[in-house]
């Protein structure tokens, strides 16, 4: 009999836990930006000034470090029902490339298409949030293989 692909990606599940991660890594960093608020007390701004606000501004430079923590903890469940299988950056990798564009898609519709009280225009989403927007996204894509380094670590 032949050995299973372990570089198959299972849609189904890269789906369900992306969509576990990104809800659960935007209500942590959006109460995080929120308790800074609380914290230093910080004057309100107007919504279309939201992203130059103080407590914003400091929030933000935590935010690649809190999607670090949460993507790669989906990755793990992601991963978690193959224990017994070698886990593979080509797959990794594979779970990245689906994630990525799919959290491009939401962050677009949800945070400057769709006018809330944390959206932003696309100036102030794609410039004003430089390099810490990109370095979400590169979180999000390479998070998956994170987990497979360190469970290649851990196993040495």
């Amino acid at each position: 009999m032949a050995s299973p692909n372990t570089s198959a990606l299972n849609i189904k599940r890269a789906l369900w836990t992306f969509l576990a991660s990104y809800a659960a890594v935007t209500v942590v960093a959006t109460a995080f930006s929120f308790l800074i608020i609380a914290i230093t007390h910080a004057p309100t701004v107007p919504e279309s000034q939201a992203v130059h606000s103080h407590a914003y501004v400091l929030s933000e430079r935590y935010q690649p470090l809190i999607n670090l923590a949460f993507w790669t903890l989906f990755a793990a469940l992601y991963f978690k029902p193959r224990s017994s299988q070698r886990r593979t950056y080509r797959e990794a990798f594979k779970l990245g490339a689906v994630w990525l564009p799919i959290a491009l898609v939401i962050d677009l519709v949800f945070f400057v298409l769709i006018k809330n009280r944390i959206s932003l225009s696309p100036h102030d989403f794609y410039i004003g949030q430089m390099p810490w927007i990109y370095l979400i996204y590169v979180t999000v894509f390479t998070s998956p293989a994170l987990y497979v380094l360190m469970q290649k670590a851990g196993r040495k």
